[in-house]
């Protein structure tokens, strides 16, 4: 927790406390007031004091919030009227918790090993168990960053905000050390962290599979309604609040910043138009996340010199990071982002109005209002309108390929592509094959016409394969016949003399012998042709069902008007 700078003033009647927390999430603050004790908390400062005189709280206490300079002004009577509180300039002193007069002292010490110890046998040692459970406060020091410091925020003009908040707050950003980098490394760090993300295949599954997306896609948000309705733009009872709580600012920029600023502007609002187009406008716990993420700006404190600069940057970030990554919905969202540049001033507010609210009550990203947001909902309100129209222009006359986005689109769906056409050419000739094993009784033929042709041969093929084992059920049959002439045979022999007896059964023996062994023959050959025939049945089954989805797949690829993309470049078949 971060110890804020403080200072006491009083009268004869209330203590007034003046915190100064440009940081704090101010929806959170908290003020707790215990007789000689002060405390207030806001992420993520924390602060502590233990007053000389007592407080009361009775109704007259007061806070209010001053967002020029991020500073909370508590009012609290005292308990005793007129009463002088003596050393409130002695703030290390108000910061020692209650009953703590010096540092502490080691938790053990030993006064003597060579001696027993004095207590009485039977009895144990009494031990202290007060333990101070309070954070450790240190008095707040503003420290001196070099000129050289790099910059960031709105119009690069705020530099050491994260080497102190560092510790408290985690994942604010993307980049790792923003004090330490300067804005060169962070775009480079920046292009490489979003190469290592990208993700071919999830590019190609929504390449592919568009069902949701395309819905999507022909959502109409509120700026196309907006555009299309032409009533005037009017702001809610809200978003009026929001705008008398803003700081009151005037900004002296020079033109380099200016550029910055407004390059920026278009990275967030694409930002927040993908945001609405995926959610349909209905925002979730994964909005803020979203348009942080989406936008270089807040993810990177990354900076833009030109139009393409940050046409690039959404387009890359789109394709990379959120939850739908596909070529068509980013162009369409870059299309929304120009639509909501042409409403004007008045509608680009109300944008960063509502990025301000998610911001807000989304930790740790409230941070960003501080260094971007709220510098930007300022500073909209008097932009140059005819800057703004030159900026939109400039971005509906600037064409996309996908080869600018540096993440090898093309190559990605050729090579798919081609795989696939492997995968229906080595299927075709699979299915091609059947035609040419050996069979009995069934023509498959390679040209069907149609699917009906391809029904009737296999039903043609199921009922010759009946016949078959029609015929080899009577083999059996007859098979079984002759066994059973071959026993009565036997029998008759063996009521013969005893001298015949022995050549008898020998010739018996040898007359079994070669009708079992024929016979053992022949059900191995009907064995054969019935598994053959099961065989060739299931082949010209997997047959038709190739053929459908051969059909299937060139049927979704050709139809008449439907559009091809290759390389950036849309086709449409006739």
């Amino acid at each position: 927790m971060l110890t804020p700078a403080f200072e006491l003033l009083q009268d004869k009647s209330y203590l007034t406390l003046v915190i100064k927390a440009p940081y704090a999430k101010v929806s959170d603050a908290e003020i707790f007031i215990e007789d000689e004790e002060v405390r207030f908390f806001s992420k993520p400062y924390f602060l502590r004091l233990n007053l000389p005189g007592k407080l009361i709280e009775d109704g007259r206490e007061s806070a209010k919030y001053n967002s020029d300079d991020g500073s909370f002004t508590i009012k609290i009577p005292k308990a005793t009227e007129g009463e002088i509180f003596e050393g409130l300039d002695m703030l290390t002193k108000l910061l020692t918790p209650k009953g703590q007069t010096s540092a502490a002292s080691p938790l053990i010490q030993v006064l003597d090993s060579s001696t027993e110890a004095t207590n009485p046998a039977g009895t144990e040692l009494e031990i202290d168990e007060d333990f101070d459970w309070h954070i450790d406060q240190k008095v707040y020091v503003e420290e001196e960053l070099p000129l050289d410091a790099p910059k960031y925020g709105f119009g690069n003009t705020k530099s050491g905000v994260f080497k102190r908040l560092q510790e408290d707050i985690i994942d604010v950003v993307s980049l790792r050390d923003p004090d330490g980098c300067c804005p060169t490394e962070r775009r480079e760090k920046r292009t490489q962290a979003e190469q290592d993300k990208f993700d071919p295949d999830y590019y190609l599954a929504d390449l592919y599979d568009d069902g949701i997306v395309q819905d999507l896609m022909n959502y109409r948000a509120p700026w196309e309604k907006q555009l299309k309705s032409m009533e005037q733009v009017k702001f809610t009872d809200s978003e009026n609040e929001k705008m008398r709580n803003l700081p009151k600012k005037e900004y002296l920029l020079e033109e380099k910043q200016l550029i910055g600023i407004y390059l920026g502007l278009v990275d967030l609002l694409f930002a927040y138009a993908y945001n609405h187009r995926s959610t349909e406008s209905e925002n979730n716990v994964e909005s803020a996340w979203t348009i942080c993420n989406l936008s270089a700006t807040l993810s990177w404190l990354d900076e833009f010199h030109s139009i393409e600069d940050v046409v690039v940057s959404s387009l890359r970030r789109s394709l990379c990071y959120p939850l739908y990554r596909q070529w068509a919905f980013s162009t369409k969202v870059l299309s929304d982002t120009r639509h909501i540049l042409k409403q004007g001033k008045t509608y680009i507010l109300k944008c960063l109005l509502e990025i301000e609210d998610l911001l807000t009550h989304t930790y740790p990203y409230y941070i960003l209002n501080n260094l971007y947001i709220t510098d930007y909902c300022v500073w909209i309100q008097t932009a140059s309108d005819k800057r703004l129209a030159s900026l939109t222009d400039a971005l509906t006359t600037m064409s996309v390929h996908k080869d600018m986005v540096g993440l090898n689109l093309c190559e990605v769906e050729v090579e798919a592509a081609e795989e696939n056409d492997h995968s229906v050419n080595v299927l075709t000739e699979s299915v091609s094959q059947i035609g040419l094993l050996p069979h009995k009784g069934v023509l498959v033929s390679s040209n069907t016409k149609d699917s009906d042709d391809d029904s009737t041969e296999s039903e043609s093929s199921s009922y010759e394969s009946s016949e078959t084992d029609d015929e080899s059920t009577e083999t059996d049959d007859e098979s079984t016949e002759t066994d059973d002439k071959s026993t009565e045979s036997g029998d008759e022999n063996t009521e013969c003399g005893d001298e015949n007896k022995l050549v008898t059964n020998n010739a018996e023996n040898d007359e079994d012998n070669e009708q079992n062994i024929s016979h053992k023959k022949k059900c191995d050959e009907d064995t054969q042709v019935n598994e053959m025939e099961k065989h060739e049945t299931f082949l010209n089954g997997e047959f038709t069902n190739s053929k459908e989805n051969i059909k299937n797949v060139n049927g979704s690829h050709g139809h008449e008007g439907s559009p091809v993309i290759t390389c950036g470049v849309v086709h449409t078949r006739h």
